[in-house]
């Protein structure tokens, strides 16, 4: 089960937000309940490359059936042969995360705040407002904590994008978007910077445990 998130400024917010993500999204109940060992061992390596290089596998060398089980569950998904595993994008987006050495693009705003811990390397995100279009731009340490100075930022938005969600891709991820703090009071569910990396780092937590005992 994965772990609470610790206290915020608003707990009741982010324990709504990451219970909507979780039964939304159940990736963590499909891996660890729903994958065969076999196919939960390719995701594990899946992962391992990603933090390993910081760019995308190819499909070439893992098990075919594995990662056919994989692309069922919502787990990957594969453009052009490279496998994309949230918070681990392979397309373009408008949000960018620029670490030392490579800059990432994802699919969401939760995605942006999780890879600095799944990483262990500060991070500073790039996007534009989904809002306005006007620029903005942040940093997170290696922890995946806000700068103080930078927490009012932005805030993240949720908004439906998809009246059911088949795939994270398509129907969930666009709609978590960084918008300045001005447009929160015209959205339905927002979240402060500080409030959405807790739900970010909770949810992709199990993804860390499962990594724990294998050497990076």
């Amino acid at each position: 089960m994965t772990t609470k998130p610790q206290a915020t400024a608003d707990t009741q917010r982010v324990l709504a937000a990451l219970t909507g993500i979780q039964r939304a999204y159940p990736l963590e109940r499909r891996i660890k309940n729903e994958a065969c060992d076999d196919t939960r061992e390719t995701y594990l390596a899946v992962l391992l490359r990603w933090l390993q290089t910081g760019t995308a596998p190819l499909t070439e060398g893992f098990d075919r059936d594995s990662l056919d089980e994989l692309t069922a569950l919502d787990a990957i998904f594969i453009v052009n042969d490279q496998i994309g595993c949230p918070p681990f994008n392979v397309v373009k987006t408008d949000i960018q995360v620029h670490f030392p050495h490579e800059t990432l693009h994802v699919l969401s705003a939760l995605d942006a705040l999780a890879l600095p811990r799944m990483l262990n390397t500060a991070a500073t995100v790039e996007t534009l407002c989904a809002m306005s279009g006007q620029p903005i731009h942040f940093s997170l340490t290696q922890e995946g904590k806000i700068r103080m100075d930078e927490s009012n930022v932005a805030v993240v938005a949720f908004q439906k994008v998809a009246n059911s969600i088949t795939r994270y891709t398509f129907d969930l991820a666009p709609g978590i978007r960084f918008v300045l703090p001005e447009h929160a009071g015209t959205l339905q569910q927002t979240l402060t910077l500080d409030e959405a990396t807790v739900v970010a780092n909770t949810f992709y937590s199990f993804q860390r445990k499962l990594l724990q005992d294998v050497a990076v």
